[in-house]
């Protein structure tokens, strides 16, 4: 293929390196600067918040981008007084102060999965654009409840879909959109495995890939689980047998059985004489060809002075968001899009316990 898409793979670019002489692209960008600045402020600022989305923030603000944090909200003191230390702005111990006081144009919802609920319907009574990590919350009615309240009081609600934005998945969807797998996709299996005993199977991994599969392949209409317990009575592994609404078919298969210092996830998509693999968030690979080669893309590192920031897809997201606050580009990922995952992981967990099929199209699940 001669025209492969042009996804960036969160490195520096040739023109910047060469041409600008600007190895890692941090001159001034006017177009860039000139956008309004976004006042943003966090709800919770435990890992995700510190490991993740600061370094994001710190990345598109050396690149330009004109963004301010102007407040930090967290239950635990320490916590906020990191947060001080961090980001130079007032933390507080209650959302409803920072709102008022800070009046930030966004929101990033970063807190534990129990409080995105109602610290996200707080934001949006009082006007306040919303970013909500994953899962945006823990029961498919109080998700569907925020899209209702964001439709009705007109706020911008965003899901956190990370994944979509770096660069292998953003690549082979953009290979699928182009006709790459020769037909609409009929096939689709996605492996995940996570093994660290504190974090559950579905909300906190699987739900990535869930959201990677409605992405790629469109609703679900019907599905059927099977699992295997731990002793305690967690999810250990589960395979999930798929139908779309498209006719495609699929599986899913998740695990906390495998290693845990090392999560691993493997997508693949099959269209007709044709299929693609993402292996591991690291390598997109296109089979195309019954007698010739496989094309690949997979990153050069270190050489390419790659931003953990950029291909983990974060800043690419926020970035996303801080446009369509200004009114600059559509949400790529919507409230609707986090709401659709927790129904797909509220159908799993129906189905496991009660060894059925489940019906997605039924009133209260997604179409």
């Amino acid at each position: 293929m001669s025209d492969w898409p042009g996804i960036d793979y969160g490195h520096t670019g040739r023109d910047a390196a060469f041409a600008r002489e600007d190895v890692y692209d941090v001159a001034d960008k006017p177009d860039r600067s000139a956008k309004r600045r976004i006042r943003l402020a966090l709800a919770g600022f435990g890992g995700v918040a510190q490991a993740k989305w600061l370094p994001a923030i710190r990345r598109l603000q050396t690149i330009g981008e004109p963004v301010e944090i102007v407040g930090v909200t967290d239950p635990d003191p320490l916590r906020r007084k990191k947060a001080e230390a961090l980001t130079g702005a007032h933390s507080y111990a209650e959302l409803g102060e920072l709102l008022a006081v800070a009046r930030p144009d966004l929101l990033l919802v970063l807190s534990a999965d129990a409080a995105h609920f109602e610290l996200a319907r707080a934001a949006i009574e009082a006007g306040i654009a919303c970013l909500v990590e994953k899962p945006m919350c823990r029961r498919a009615e109080d998700a569907e409840a925020l899209v209702r309240l964001a439709d009705e009081r007109a706020v911008l609600l965003a899901a956190v879909a990370n994944k979509r934005f770096s660069p292998p998945y953003a690549l082979a969807k953009a290979l699928i959109d182009r006709g790459a797998l020769k037909a609409a996709p009929t096939v689709f299996s996605g492996k995940f495995t996570l093994g660290y005993p504190y974090v559950d199977l579905l909300d906190g991994g699987t739900v990535h890939l869930i959201d990677l599969m409605l992405w790629f392949m469109g609703p679900v209409a019907r599905l059927l689980a099977r699992g295997v317990e731990e002793a305690d009575g967690r999810l250990q592994s589960a395979v999930v047998s798929l139908r779309f609404a498209s006719g495609a078919i699929g599986t899913l298969t998740a695990s906390a059985a495998g290693l845990s210092f090392k999560p691993w996830e493997r997508v693949e998509i099959i269209g007709r004489n044709a299929f693609l693999v993402v292996e591991d968030q690291y390598e997109t690979v296109l089979y195309d060809d019954e007698t010739g080669p496989a094309k690949s893309w997979r990153p050069t590192v270190p050489s390419t002075l790659m931003f953990d920031e950029s291909f983990g897809g974060y800043a690419g997201q926020l970035q996303n968001v801080l446009d369509a606050v200004r009114g600059d580009e559509p949400l790529a990922v919507t409230g609707r899009d986090g709401a659709a995952s927790v129904r797909v992981i509220e159908a799993i967990r129906r189905s496991l316990a009660g060894a059925v099929e489940v019906d997605l199209s039924k009133p209260g699940m997604p179409p």
